[in-house]
């Protein structure tokens, strides 16, 4: 059988089973495909379904949440005064109120407390 005659027979067989439908909003149909003025294009545009892939958005989106987590560290590193210039074997331990700190944290922190005290 050649193709044009599979077509003529599946157009035959599909006229007849929907023949005896009728359709009864056709013209709203066809003015919600087809819209005319603007106020219809614009509810047409509306009514447009939107189809987003997660798995793209997702991982842009965890990319993106990483690099400001890394940028906000790098930048937390920068202020930060560095103590490796002290070898750790080096640095002293100090007691005070009953816990342990290392001696240059701790007169760092009690300068801090001094300096905003004198403000």
């Amino acid at each position: 059988m050649r193709p044009e005659q599979e077509q003529e027979l599946i157009r035959t067989k599909l006229e007849e089973e929907l023949g005896e439908l009728r359709f009864l909003r056709s013209a709203e149909v066809v003015a919600r495909t087809h819209p005319r003025s603007m106020w219809t294009r614009l509810r047409a545009l509306w009514n447009y379904e939107l189809e987003l892939p997660l798995i793209p958005i997702g991982a842009s989106f965890a990319l993106l949440i990483a690099i400001v987590f890394v940028a906000q560290l790098q930048e937390k590193a920068e202020h930060s005064e560095p103590t490796k210039d002290v070898p750790r074997a080096e640095r002293q331990l100090v007691e005070a109120g009953g816990n342990t700190y290392w001696k240059d944290d701790y007169e760092k922190a009690v300068n801090d407390v001094e300096i905003k005290n004198q403000s």
